[in-house]
């Protein structure tokens, strides 16, 4: 093989490592394991992934560059913690956007993915003795998996990719949920699984707004008693 060859190899490769970490530090943003309140080590998040600093250093170049990473002095990098102006601003248009993928998606969503997420639901709720960050993590993924069941569902590459990212930029605001109980999420869960298993558009789209709703005045709860 001429040096050449050998080089764009290497550069593909370099290129295909780059997004996966990228791909990986999104998910870390979504779920919360890529901390609000220090700094990114660069070090354990290579050693967890495999790579070598290169391709992750390009991975957070890019997540700098769309505002969801910042940069301290000294050099290094911390997910941004949004304003609360910014995160109502998010809110708001996430109340409109999901409401109405949730319409466009509702009698789409494949009924497996609907029984998986009750049965996800349902251990939950049968669980309470769990850890609390345990069954919180759970919560947030089945969030999250329901959100993107709806996104594609709804058939809109550009819609898909616009609720993407308000909910990864909604996720970087540092202040915790309301005291709202489990079980009042839950059953925000189930009516919107519902309204999708029936094929209600009208039903979907106001479900879905019910549960954006919730979550903001959840937020504005916890602020006003700071």
């Amino acid at each position: 093989m001429q040096a050449r060859e050998v080089a764009t190899v290497a550069a593909a490769s370099a290129g295909s490592m780059a997004d996966g970490a990228y791909a990986h530090l999104h998910e870390m943003l979504l779920t919360h394991r890529l901390p609000l309140d220090r700094p990114i080590s660069e070090r354990h998040i290579a050693a967890e992934l495999g790579i070598s600093r290169t391709p992750l250093r390009e991975a957070l170049r890019r997540l700098e560059g769309e505002g969801l990473l910042e940069r301290l002095p000294g050099g290094v990098l911390r997910a941004r913690q949004i304003t609360v102006e910014e995160f109502l601003e998010i809110q708001q248009l996430r109340r409109l956007l999901e409401g109405e993928a949730a319409a466009a998606a509702a009698g789409a969503v494949a009924a497996e993915v609907l029984a998986s997420l009750r049965a996800r639901i349902a251990a939950l709720l049968a669980a309470p003795e769990r850890p609390r960050p345990d069954r919180e993590r759970d919560r947030l993924a089945i969030d999250i998996d329901l959100h993107r069941a709806i996104a594609t569902a709804a058939g809109s590459a550009t819609l898909a990719r616009l609720l993407d990212d308000l909910r990864r930029r909604m996720l970087l605001f540092a202040t915790p949920r309301g005291p709202e109980r489990l079980e009042e999420v839950c059953a925000q869960y189930g009516a919107i699984i519902d309204a999708l298993a029936r094929g209600d558009r009208e039903m979907a789209r106001a479900a879905m707004a019910c549960h954006v709703d919730s979550l903001r005045a959840g937020i504005l709860r916890h602020l006003t008693a700071l």
